[in-house]
């Protein structure tokens, strides 16, 4: 148990950054998914692509502004950070697949964002405990 404050300068940075980068990159995905998508790398833009960019879109609106909700909190923001840190290993996982397809550029991209915020959620959620 590592005991920081839910108020230490690095805490309050890493939810603050993490939670705007989850509202924006939400709220892209869900109003422009197609630019978005190409910009994540992805070549094949299709109705079922852009139907699971919004999916993910609005799963880091809702992580982002619950981490928001919770920064007051030192319990509800480990739990938030913990929850981002899980959905970052998933996509993780899910660009590391996306390498040995055609989408190999997402893959790379998806990765070099989602392996750091996974580590460093995780740090974030120990240093709550």
């Amino acid at each position: 148990m590592s005991g920081a404050a839910h108020d230490s300068p690095e805490v309050r940075a890493w939810s603050l950054a993490s939670a705007g980068a989850r509202i924006a990159i939400g709220l892209g995905m869900l109003a422009t998914p197609e630019p978005a998508l190409r910009a994540l790398g992805f070549n094949e833009v299709t109705p079922a692509t852009l139907a699971l960019g919004r999916v993910a879109g609005a799963r880091d609106l809702v992580l982002g502004a619950a981490t928001l909700a919770a920064l007051g909190d030192r319990d509800r923001l480990r739990t938030a950070t913990l929850a981002n840190a899980v959905a970052d290993s998933g996509d993780t996982l899910a660009f590391g697949l996306a390498i040995g397809s055609s989408e190999r550029t997402a893959g790379m991209r998806g990765i070099a964002a989602a392996l750091p915020a996974a580590i460093a959620g995780g740090w974030i959620a120990w240093r709550l405990s």
